[in-house]
């Protein structure tokens, strides 16, 4: 029985290793991390500078989500990395694409003050014309360029974080998960908080995930209670972060959202682990804890084994907006595990035909389920599947088999 549970992990592995694939090898043994492309923009008169992670080692007809970037510089490297730790089990494999900036003051603020915090931003309040970009220009050039779904995300630190927040109240079609790290809120004399819940009374945003993180740029000399009642300037982004928590709390009903306040991090320092749990939280519905009952099969009913698969898939189908299914390769493996490994023929029989379920057209699920009969010394029943896969697709491994057979 030991020997079926090295095999099994080692699948699991195998499967990990290969989605998990994320770097380049070339002849000059260089790790290299995405690739640059770039696209003119007629809305904003300028060419653009992305950076493009796409998944490697998976199969070309598969499609991805995609996670864009801003301030790509500083955050995409640690977007990939995460990514690589990440998946497949935890948050779904992705293409990434780091926007870099140009303007970023002009492209991320929702209106326009010319002077703020002792700084000129005189090209301030071009956040409209930048989705603009984002929408119709850049999402459509990466849905024609590169293998992507229709399931987008976006990250953002700082005014990049206002502008995520600023697309998810006024323009929510535009993405599907919102990651907002220790966003300016502060901006304009609050702009956006005002505007908060008149924005979402007028929505229901369930659907979508919301991920905000807050930092303690005050350290320890003043805690949240305090920073409520303070007026300086030193606490008007935490303030400003404070009263749109108080609006999303409000109207938790319309709402998926989790917002993370963290009290050892300053205004810097909070974006890495903003970014692991942020991703981490947009996606919690994608990991399936359920699955691994396997290893245990025996504690566990045929129902409690499988039932978990057809729920937690046609969740994930509805979330991803397209089919997900099980990986074949994994469902296999485990139904064989349960017959080899645990001599549990029923239970194995179970995953097999649980296989054929999601894969009714793939001969191999007929393969499968014939070799299982020849393991019950059940010849017809095996020899019915064999002919079964031969008959989609004239399957060569179940022609030989039925030659074993005598037929």
């Amino acid at each position: 029985m030991k020997k079926y549970k090295i095999i099994i992990v080692l699948i699991v592995l195998c499967l990990y290793a290969k989605s998990n694939a994320q770097h380049k090898q070339n002849d000059s043994k260089e790790i290299i991390i995405g690739e640059l492309d770039s696209l003119y923009s007629e809305v904003l008169k300028e060419q653009r500078e992305i950076w493009v992670q796409v998944p490697e080692g998976t199969d070309s007809s598969k499609k991805y989500p995609v996670i864009y970037v801003l301030d790509a510089s500083k955050n995409f490297y640690s977007i990939t990395a995460m990514l690589k730790q990440l998946i497949p089990w935890t948050i779904p494999n992705s293409i990434i694409v780091g926007i870099t900036n140009t303007d970023r003051t002009r492209d991320f603020t929702p209106t326009n003050v010319p002077f703020q915090r002792g700084h000129e931003s005189k090209t301030s309040g071009g956040a409209r014309n930048f989705l603009k970009f984002v929408e119709q220009e850049l999402q459509p050039f990466i849905n024609n360029k590169y293998p992507a779904e229709n399931n987008n995300t976006i990250i953002g630190h700082s005014t990049g974080g206002l502008f995520v927040l600023y697309t998810f109240l006024n323009y929510d079609s535009v993405f599907d998960n919102y990651l907002a790290i220790d966003p300016s809120l502060w901006w304009d004399n609050e702009y956006l908080v005002k505007e908060a819940e008149e924005k979402i009374n007028t929505k229901n945003l369930k659907e979508k995930s919301l991920y905000i993180a807050v930092a303690n740029s005050l350290g320890k000399a003043m805690d949240t209670v305090k920073v409520r009642r303070d007026k300086t300037e030193s606490t008007e982004g935490i303030r400003a972060n404070l009263k749109f928590h108080d609006v999303l709390v409000k109207h938790n009903n319309k709402l998926n959202f989790t917002w993370e306040y963290f009290k050892s991090e300053d205004h810097g320092s909070v974006v890495i682990p903003a970014q692991y749990n942020g991703l981490r939280s947009i996606y919690s519905w994608f990991p399936f804890p359920e699955m691994w009952r396997f290893n245990t099969p025996k504690s566990y009913s045929i129902k409690q084994l499988t039932e978990p698969y057809y729920v937690h898939y046609k969740k994930l189908s509805m979330r991803m907006k397209r089919d997900v299914k099980p990986n074949w390769q994994l469902l296999n493996d485990v139904g064989f595990f349960m017959l080899q490994g645990h001599n549990l023929p029923k239970k194995a029989l179970a995953f097999l035909e649980m296989n054929l379920d999601f894969y009714p057209n793939d001969s191999n699920s007929y393969v499968a389920l014939g070799d299982y009969y020849v393991a019950q010394k059940d010849k017809i029943l095996a020899i019915e599947y064999y002919k079964k896969a031969i008959e989609i697709d004239g399957n060569e491994d179940a022609k030989a088999k039925l030659l074993k057979l005598g037929e």
